[in-house]
């Protein structure tokens, strides 16, 4: 038996069968399909049984050329449902019939390679959405659909010649998702430890869209891996600047570049620009560490800072200076302080650290392709300030 849901999806198609009977019945058609007739081949639909179905569907298709779009609505139903094999049957068949209309041909044509698709047979469906977009049908939705799949095997070249096609269509931009996919090719010819390729096809992919963050922050590690850590500090300031809320993912590297290059003023001077720019507590704990590195107590700092910027980091750094100032050791709280951050370093250890703004979808890694909704670069840092 087919499930509720999938009868209720059947009686829209009842009624048009129905529809088409009787004014075929009121033309006094020699070839009219009888009440019998129609009520059978509801029983097959109802039984499960397509094959019978898809015939009796091509029957009445016969009396009224406009039942082949119901031949493709079933299709549509079987592929949603799952049953691709019969979708294909369905659609296979249309895509062979002589005789209909070359709008409905093409429908189904763009149907099947709906079906293949989803079958996972992409060579077949490729073919299909590029015969489509070649001959002017169903143009922008094919070539996205050959994008998707060459997103879908990582192969990145032929995603960068569908998004140009796509661009050229729709008249839109795709510059910042072409962007990304140079990244995606800097990413491979890093792991496979070209690091001159990597910096070329991340500059490519700058060239596309000054301000795609990932591709200064790649420049970045690229740099820094290679030494060149003036060159590094200056793509992650740039990544910074492009979007603030990347300061989770700059404010470490930056710290390291600087002191390599000795330039503690620059990176002083990042900081304050960052208390400024970003709402973020990362930059009230990055002065409590320099100042510990001076000698000098950062207790007060961080108390401060956890009034006008609470956040679970500068609590449990704050709890851990509290811990060894001498009149909390003597009263014995610096246990349950040291509990308590214990605690609270736990909880930050599985709390999500992105989020899309898409979707909303909250990762404690990166993604710059959100694995929900599937939206490039909409994944940032989250804000770590606790609301009150």
């Amino acid at each position: 038996m087919l499930d509720p849901l999938f009868l209720w999806l059947l009686l829209p198609l009842g009624f048009v069968l129905g529809w088409a009977l009787r004014r075929n019945m009121a033309s006094q058609s020699t070839h009219s399909l009888s009440t019998e007739q129609l009520g059978g081949l509801l029983s097959q639909l109802e039984s499960d049984d397509p094959d019978r179905a898809i015939a009796a569907l091509t029957a009445v298709a016969e009396l009224d050329p406009s039942t082949v779009e119901l031949h493709m609505t079933l299709g549509r139903m079987f592929r949603k449902r799952g049953e691709v094999d019969r979708a294909l049957r369905v659609h296979e068949a249309l895509v062979a019939r002589q005789g209909i209309a070359p709008s409905l041909h093409d429908q189904a044509r763009y149907e099947l390679a709906q079906d293949y698709m989803t079958a996972g047979v992409m060579d077949r469906a490729e073919q299909l959405f590029a015969a489509l977009a070649d001959q002017g049908k169903y143009v922008t939705v094919s070539l996205e659909a050959i994008r998707t799949m060459h997103e879908q095997a990582r192969d990145w070249k032929p995603a960068i010649d569908a998004a140009r096609r796509l661009e050229a269509a729709q008249g839109e931009s795709q510059r910042a998702a072409i962007a990304q996919y140079f990244c995606e090719l800097a990413d491979e010819a890093r792991r496979e430890k070209k690091l001159s390729e990597a910096i070329r096809q991340a500059r490519r992919a700058l060239d596309e869209d000054p301000g795609c963050v990932r591709a200064h922050l790649m420049l970045g590690e690229l740099n820094e891996a290679d030494g060149e850590f003036a060159a590094a500090a200056k793509a992650y300031l740039r990544a910074f600047e492009q979007d603030p809320r990347f300061l989770p993912d700059v404010i470490e590297p930056l710290r390291r570049c600087f002191e390599k290059t000795g330039d503690r003023e620059a990176y002083l001077q990042f900081l304050a620009d960052a208390r400024e720019m970003s709402s973020s507590s990362l930059p009230i704990l990055a002065e409590a560490r320099l100042l510990a590195e001076g000698g000098i107590d950062p207790f007060e700092h961080l108390a401060q800072g956890l009034e006008a910027r609470p956040s679970r980091a500068v609590l449990a750094d704050f709890l851990e200076v509290l811990e060894r100032q001498p009149n909390v050791i003597a009263s014995g709280l610096d246990k349950p302080a040291a509990r308590l951050r214990e605690a609270l370093v736990r909880l930050m250890e599985t709390a999500p650290r992105y989020q899309c703004s898409h979707c909303g979808f909250s990762p404690r890694q990166l993604f710059w392709q959100c694995p929900s909704c599937k939206h490039w670069g909409t994944t940032a840092p989250a804000d770590d300030i606790m609301k009150v």
